[in-house]
């Protein structure tokens, strides 16, 4: 018999604290529940702003200040544990897994196998939610933007992405600002977005399709399902920069994505 697999809607179209439209969806991953709450303005056509991380909230605050501002555009995050992780039990194993290294069937075994035990119905469990992830919130859409945090000075930053850096083969191209913080960045896949960003003066790499290390990651699917994708990645607390940054991809948007 087959056997389908669909969210099941918890709050439809409430309208919350900050004054959005709000509908939170939730999935069952073993014994652990996922929900998607998503929180909207007017609606951007095509155009959907995303968050994986859970325990990255300077990227939510950013996202519902402006959205909440501007009364424009789509916003859906993740909530399980208040964690950077999914974790969940299945037949007796303890599965886990990164929310933004399992859109590839590499990515997520790897990121399995990385975090903790390994079985098939455990990864069957996980490729289901990333599978009804990408159906309902990224497929369809001209552009995806995500929203991340890092750490001050961490592995991930812009100088990484350069030439001897740990990520060098990831980039195709990177303009380094010298008045921007290096933990303040863009990463996308579009060419014209790289060049449009760059001449405002922001760090930003552009993805190589062809040479990226495929971990399962949401640009790494947009890049070979040829999906539109930009990344507003700030460092923790930054608010203010990540919001000039969030306010600059809308007047891209109105430029570029009419």
């Amino acid at each position: 018999m087959k056997h389908h697999f669909f969210l099941v809607s918890l709050f439809c179209f409430v309208v919350a604290q900050n004054g959005l439209a709000g509908v939170t969806d939730s999935i069952a991953c073993g014994d652990a529940m996922i929900r998607f709450q998503t929180k909207c303005g007017q609606p951007q056509t095509g155009i959907r702003w995303v968050h994986v991380h859970e325990n990255e909230t300077t990227a939510v605050q950013t996202a519902y200040a402006i959205i909440d501002s501007l009364n424009l555009g789509c916003f859906v995050s993740w909530q399980c544990e208040a964690d950077r992780y999914v974790t969940y039990k299945l037949q007796g194993k303890t599965f886990k897994f990164d929310p933004n290294r399992i859109y590839t069937s590499k990515g997520l075994e790897a990121s399995l196998r990385t975090n903790g035990e390994w079985s098939k119905p455990g990864f069957r469990a996980a490729k289901k939610v990333a599978d009804t992830f990408i159906s309902h919130y990224i497929n369809g859409n001209k552009l995806i933007i995500a929203m991340h945090n890092n750490t001050d000075s961490g592995g991930l930053q812009i100088k990484a992405y350069q030439q001897g850096g740990e990520y060098a083969n990831d980039a195709a191209e990177v303009n380094i600002s010298p008045t921007e913080d290096i933990d303040d960045f863009f990463y996308t896949t579009d060419k014209r977005i790289y060049d449009y960003l760059a001449a405002k003066g922001f760090n930003i790499l552009l993805q190589n399709n062809a040479t990226v290390t495929d971990d399962g990651s949401l640009s790494v699917y947009c890049g070979y399902q040829g999906i539109t994708y930009l990344n507003i990645e700030a460092q923790h607390g930054h608010l203010e920069q990540q919001k000039r940054m969030m306010l600059a991809v809308y007047q891209m948007i109105s430029e570029l994505f009419p």
